[in-house]
């Protein structure tokens, strides 16, 4: 098959325009003053390959792959024809047989590579005659020799030629993937970029609402700081505040922002009355008469007998709802809400109940230079489990008279508990204390695995769903008869730890504002280990 000359022009046409340049090359020839005797017949036999080369043409349409051996071989039978009629051995047109040969190459297989050589030869013999074999037998060996060396030359550069071209096609296709990789490499760079900044940006959002916040000593400053952030975070145009101090939702503290239609607020009254449980970002449709389809979307915080917080954010149509992201913020900054608002009810509570007075503000500024303190350790810090272990010992010793204070955090295979900072058991190895999360655990791990608080009062026997089991019954730092378990709760209620607090060498009974403190703090500690968590993630 002919090496195409233009990749635009097929293969068969590129032949047919050889072909007819070969006949008209060699008609011309014919026609010169220096033409020998056969001159009329070797024109003859080039107006003939013409016709040839057209009908070839005309019987290779529609036909695709290489080029039929019948018409290579036709090629051949025309060159050995000239070289006869032209001087035999001496004919210079002997040339075109290697030219045929050349304008194969390369071959597609030995088998063409050995057959058009060995064609050659037949028809080169027959047209130099039997006198050349005794007169030029050194010319007509060389001749042949050449007609067998070209083609096999040919095949071996074509063999390379295309192992080249592989290998050139392997490596473009590794160099794709490579670049594919690189690719999804920097994508996957520049998301975990954007996730990094957006999660900085929220911890750094809860910092900042913390510290305002406790800039406040009273509940409407509070509230304005709520509205804020909460409007920063989701650009909700309308904002709604409940807030009870008991367990009564009529009886409820309602504060808007925004200015919202009189139906929208009755709506969120309804909604709030008769809706039970704590929940982060449910979202809601609801028609409301004179506005429209609006979206609400409700975050509470309730507990069985204790205070009720909710807030709801209303979108009218046509308006962004919230992203996962801002939900997480909002949530966290409801934990934070709920947490400022308890803070502020307790010492209110001391204020109103005008005892020790001086001690208990006392505590509470100790409380909120522990909270910075462990707020700042987490956003500055690596390891904050030096700071939490300095708030243990101050807690313990100087606030409220506990004889032991213990963290305890799931070990990686979340088969433990292990204490990780302890105040309180002398020289006992911390290392050592670590029960599993089973029933033997006792009172710590039904704590941690039902994520809620456990306070037993010494009155009578430890139940057994209470106790350790052998052989961690052994550990003298965690044995007591007078203790209470808090559980470490996240803002989606997931229990990261638990705090233990027992007075196994007083006897006195633990009172039940040292209680409260205690779950006070170990929701700050819980704050704190998720916003850490978030950082690391990030």
């Amino acid at each position: 098959m002919f090496r195409p000359m233009n990749p635009r022009v097929s293969p068969r046409f590129q032949r047919l325009v050889l072909r007819l340049l070969f006949g008209t090359g060699i008609l011309l020839w014919s026609l010169t003053g220096d033409a020998v005797a056969f001159a009329r017949y070797v024109a003859f036999l080039a107006i003939s390959f013409g016709i040839w080369a057209i009908l070839i043409f005309v019987l290779e349409r529609g036909r695709e792959g290489p080029e039929s051996p019948l018409f290579i071989y036709s090629d051949i039978v025309f060159a050995g024809i000239l070289v006869a009629l032209t001087g035999r051995i001496d004919s210079e047109f002997h040339l075109l047989l290697y030219f045929i040969i050349a304008m194969r190459a390369p071959y597609t297989s030995w088998f063409q590579a050995l057959t058009i050589p060995g064609v050659c030869t037949l028809i080169y013999l027959p047209a130099v005659g039997s006198d050349a074999v005794k007169d030029h037998w050194f010319a007509l060996i060389f001749r042949i020799g050449l007609l067998w060396f070209l083609p096999v030359l040919l095949r071996f550069i074509g063999i390379r030629s295309i192992k080249e071209r592989e290998r050139a096609e392997r490596l473009s296709g590794e160099l794709a993937k490579t670049h594919d990789e690189v690719r999804r490499y920097a994508a996957a760079l520049e998301k975990a970029n954007v996730e990094k900044e957006r999660q900085l940006e929220a911890i750094t959002v809860l910092h900042q609402f913390v510290m305002e916040m406790r800039a406040f000593d009273d509940d409407e400053g509070v509230y304005r700081t709520v509205f804020t952030f909460a409007h920063r975070v989701s650009e909700a145009p309308w904002i709604f505040l409940i807030h009870s101090k008991g367990p009564g939702k009529e009886e409820a503290l309602h504060r808007s922002w925004g200015d919202p239609p009189t139906s929208l607020a009755d709506w969120v009254r309804r909604q709030v009355t008769g809706d039970t449980g704590s929940h982060d970002g449910i979202r809601l449709q609801e028609e409301i008469k004179g506005v429209g389809d609006i979206v609400f979307r409700s975050f509470r915080c309730e507990k069985d007998q204790g205070p009720f917080l909710a807030m709801y954010l209303a979108f009218p149509p046509g308006h962004s709802d919230l992203l996962e992201g801002q939900i997480e913020v909002l949530s966290a900054l409801m934990d934070a809400f709920e947490l400022e608002m308890e803070v502020l009810r307790l010492r209110q509570g001391l204020k109103e109940a005008n005892r020790d007075l001086t001690e208990s503000n006392r505590h509470l500024t100790r409380l909120h230079e522990l909270q910075y303190e462990l707020s700042h350790a987490s956003l500055v810090n690596g390891d904050i489990s030096k700071v939490i272990h300095g708030i243990q010992e101050i807690m313990a010793n100087e606030l409220f008279e506990l004889d032991r204070l213990n963290l305890f955090l799931p070990d990686q295979e979340a088969q433990m508990l292990e204490c990780m900072t302890s105040v309180g058991i002398e020289d006992y190895p911390v290392e050592k204390i670590r029960i599993p999360l089973d029933h033997r655990g006792g009172a710590i791990s039904k704590a941690y695995r039902e994520g809620k608080k456990i306070f037993f009062d010494g009155q009578d026997k430890v139940p057994v769903d209470l106790r350790l089991a052998h052989p961690y019954s052994e550990i003298q730092a965690i044995r007591s008869r007078i203790f209470v378990i808090v559980p470490l709760l996240d803002y989606r209620g997931q229990v990261l730890g638990v705090i233990g607090a027992d007075r196994k060498h007083t006897h006195l009974p633990i009172p039940d504002s040292t209680v409260t403190m205690l779950e006070f703090f170990a929701r700050h500690v819980a704050m704190v280990l998720s916003c850490q968590r978030v950082r690391e993630g990030a």
